[in-house]
């Protein structure tokens, strides 16, 4: 066959996979309404989900008007800030976080691990995962937030957690991240023990 000939059967096959992938993407849109960018979808649908987890703070203290906070809190927050997604049975999340984890770790469930998060900018492919707290010395003076440092409790729920769900899904440790890895922020915090952490991962 011709090289000519080789190069258009090639090029219409590439044409019709990703009308095949952008048809997909669409059924599974009317099946899971969603407010997230269209970047981070086409990479859900296209690779394996979940590729990584994300470690975040909620950047609040534990509690809040006399209340702790937790996966409720958090979804009220979302929710004024956008975030949303439909699942097949209809019910709506907020909260951009599959798990969340007190300050006496306590482990929440969020949002569910089959759906996108909302939590990392286009990094939505990986599972959120947030303990509730501010380990930023420069927004949390004089513990003003709570510790601004994770409480043992919450730090080992938060490395069996991690554990857990690389097992589960087969993650390599490089596939481990904190959310400043990857966006421009401080979160989890400079006082986040990102050594330790990693440490007890391997």
């Amino acid at each position: 066959m011709e090289r000519a000939k080789i190069y258009r059967y090639i090029g219409w096959g590439s044409m019709a996979l990703a009308v095949i992938m952008l048809l997909i993407t669409g059924i599974w849109l009317r099946a899971h309404p969603t407010k997230m960018p269209i970047d981070d979808l086409l990479a859900i649908r296209l690779g394996a989900f979940p590729r990584g987890i994300v470690i975040h703070h909620s950047a609040t203290p534990p509690t809040q008007n006399g209340r702790p906070v937790d996966v409720a809190v958090l979804d009220a927050m979302h929710a004024e800030r956008g975030f949303s997604i439909t699942d097949k049975g209809g019910k709506v999340y907020h909260v951009g976080y599959h798990f969340v984890i007190q300050q006496d770790g306590t482990v929440l469930t969020a949002r569910p691990e089959t759906l996108p998060g909302a939590h990392t900018r286009n990094h939505n492919d990986m599972l959120g995962i947030c303990l509730i707290g501010d380990f930023q010395p420069s927004d949390n003076h004089h513990n003003s937030k709570g510790p601004v440092v994770p409480p043992p409790a919450q730090l080992a729920a938060a490395e069996k957690l991690t554990r857990e769900l690389m097992a589960k899904y087969r993650l390599p440790l490089s596939s481990i991240f904190l959310h400043r890895d990857l966006n421009n922020t401080d979160c989890p915090g400079d006082m986040f023990p990102r050594a330790q952490f990693m440490q007890a991962l391997q």
